[in-house]
């Protein structure tokens, strides 16, 4: 007895989602193709299959009584494809994992977007170590770490995530009731907020180039206070005790809740968030996992 030949995979997917949306458009969408590429695609399976499933009209397409059943059979096939698929994958991505970022990042960037980490990945244990320094990833201490920098992280893989900006900040209490806002006037008279572990050889990260853009000069002996992170820093200035500099990345927050707000235009920073993780580790299902959901997150940020 001849064995029937299956239709191609891809004209079976093509057909389950046009069926399942009652659109060739809308099937073109799902799967980034063009309605034509659809519609050839159908095509090709009703002649493999010698039996219309669609009635083309004016105005789009209505299923055959035939492609109506088909599509009956095919959905519970594909739910049941996406069903082991998914599986399998949760199956490795189930467990410990362990992540290593600054500070600022993890407070004002990273927590307000972990809901939707763990919905998607219930099983994924996440454990969040907030430091700056680079771990080796050979002492369990971390799997996977996010760090700001130049990319050069010998002996590790590294993948740039996202650029970022920075600009002077100052609290929106104190702009909302002070009548001299310009910002030469609110860096000569404001307390200057500073983070004693920024690197002085990054443009725009120390105070100087910013008194200089005013047209100000910034006195050796003017006070400031100082903070071990650029989080705290942020903090301090949304509470109101001054003016601080910080990257829109972890300001963004109380950008939009007006608890801060630049008062110079942003500039663009030397550096960039980078994921890192020993060379071994790269196809690790947690971290690919964890990679895939965080460039998400990253294509949704608005930049300034």
């Amino acid at each position: 007895m001849k064995h029937a030949i299956l239709p191609p995979l891809n004209t079976l997917r093509a057909f389950e989602a046009a069926a399942r949306l009652g659109s060739f458009a809308s099937a073109a969408k799902e799967l980034n193709l063009t309605a034509a590429a659809i519609s050839h695609r159908i095509k090709e399976l009703e002649g493999r299959l010698d039996i219309p499933l669609f009635v083309r009209q004016p105005r789009g397409v209505l299923l055959t009584e035939a492609g109506r059943r088909y599509h009956e059979r095919l959905s519970d096939i594909f739910t049941q494809i996406e069903q082991a698929t998914k599986s399998l994958r949760q199956q490795g991505i189930d467990g410990p994992l362990t992540l290593s970022a600054p500070h600022s990042f993890i407070h004002h960037w990273l927590m307000p977007r972990l809901e939707g980490l763990q919905a998607r990945h219930p099983g994924l244990m996440l454990t969040l170590r907030g430091e700056s320094q680079l771990l080796s990833f050979r002492d369990n201490q971390a799997d996977i770490g996010i760090r700001f920098g130049t990319g050069h992280y010998p002996g590790l893989h590294a993948e740039q995530l996202m650029t970022d900006s920075v600009s002077v900040l100052a609290p929106g209490t104190l702009l909302n009731h002070l009548t001299d806002t310009r910002p030469a006037s609110l860096m000569q008279t404001q307390l200057l907020l500073e983070d004693s572990s920024i690197n002085t050889s990054e443009p725009w990260n120390t105070w100087q180039p910013w008194f200089r853009e005013v047209g100000l000069t910034l006195e050796p002996s003017r006070h400031k206070m100082q903070f071990s992170d650029s989080g705290l820093v942020l903090s301090a200035c949304a509470e109101g005790l001054g003016l601080c500099l910080c990257r829109h990345s972890i300001t963004s927050r109380l950008l939009q809740e007006r608890k801060v707000q630049a008062i110079l235009p942003w500039r663009s920073h030397e550096f960039a968030y980078y994921l890192v993780s020993h060379p071994s580790e790269v196809d690790n299902p947690r971290i690919v996992a964890f990679r895939e959901w965080l460039q998400e997150e990253i294509r949704a940020f608005e930049p300034p």
